[in-house]
Order: structure tokens, then C-alpha cells, then sequence
């Protein structure tokens, strides 16, 4: 089973207010932009997507797990303006048991850590080339509990 999600919109007006959602994005874009030197803005940005998978015991035939896949490009071709390039997963509830974050060809295995974050770039920022399948990643299944997340998609022009 693939895991429930629905989006979040940010409503940048309010974020003179202090808006809590505002102020998550807006954090991942400095961030990217620390991590990475991109000039990337806010405008023609995805949503955020909440995303929660549960946990039904062992014996589950198809437990909430997301498949393999990349966020973007993973093909070590030229970046294309307005593409994605990078990815934040925040970790918001965390399962007792299962949902790792896997990353295939890279041999990384993330356990989440409840109110941390998982940062992961798909492009070189000084040849401005995609990788070449390194970021492909899974959603391990959540056996025990409950797993929410919140993902950002950030893109490029």
C-alpha cells in the first residue's frame, strides 16, 4: 500500500505574521541555498506534502511503504530550469517500528528521528549535472505505529 498524502500550501502574504507554515518553508529555502549556493526563491515552488503511513503488525501483506524511486532526475544528464533539485524530509511522527528512509545505490539507511530532517541534493551545483541514480530512495514499510512527514521539493528556475 502506498502511503496517504495531501498538500499543504503556503501562503507567503502571511509570513510578516509569523505563519508556522511560512516559516517551515522559508527555512528550507535557506537552508538549500546555505547547503547548495542557488539562488532559489520561493516563487514557482511545489507545496509542501504531508505524507502518513501506518503501521497495521508483521503480518501485513502490504504495508504503507513508498517504492524506489527519484525525487528528480537521477540520469547524470544537464539540469533543465524549473526542475527539481533537491528534497527535505522532515520527520514529524516517527513509527516504533519500520519506516526507514533507504537510499539504494548510495548505501545510506536512515532511521527517523522524530522533529529532525533529511536533506538530499540531485544536482552538482558547479557542473550542473544530475546525479546518476545516487539519490534514488525508498520509503521502508512502517510495521508499528505511525509516520508522518513532511517533504519539500525544491526547484531551480
Amino acid at each position: 500500500r502506498k502511503a496517504k498524502q495531501a498538500n499543504v500550501k503556503v501562503n507567503w502574504k502571511k509570513e510578516a505574521e509569523g505563519d508556522p507554515i511560512v516559516q517551515v518553508a522559508r527555512r528550507v529555502y535557506d537552508y538549500v541555498n546555505h547547503v547548495l549556493s542557488l539562488d532559489i526563491k520561493e516563487n514557482g515552488q511545489e507545496d509542501l506534502m504531508s505524507i502518513q503511513y501506518t503501521g497495521r503488525g508483521p503480518d501485513e501483506k502490504a504495508p504503507d511503504r513508498y517504492t524506489p524511486h527519484c525525487d528528480g532526475y537521477c540520469t547524470g544528464g544537464d539540469f533543465k530550469p524549473g526542475n527539481r533539485v533537491a528534497t527535505i524530509i522532515m520527520y514529524c511522527e516517527v513509527p516504533e517500528k519500520g519506516g526507514a528512509t533507504n537510499f539504494l545505490n548510495s548505501g545510506v539507511h536512515i532511521k527517523p528521528k522524530q522533529y529532525a530532517a533529511t536533506f538530499f541534493s540531485y544536482l552538482d551545483p558547479v557542473t550542473m549535472k544530475s546525479d546518476d541514480g545516487f539519490s534514488m530512495h525508498s520509503g521502508c514499510p512502517v510495521i508499528e505505529g505511525q509516520k508522518n512527514i513532511v517533504t519539500q521539493w525544491v526547484r531551480l528556475g
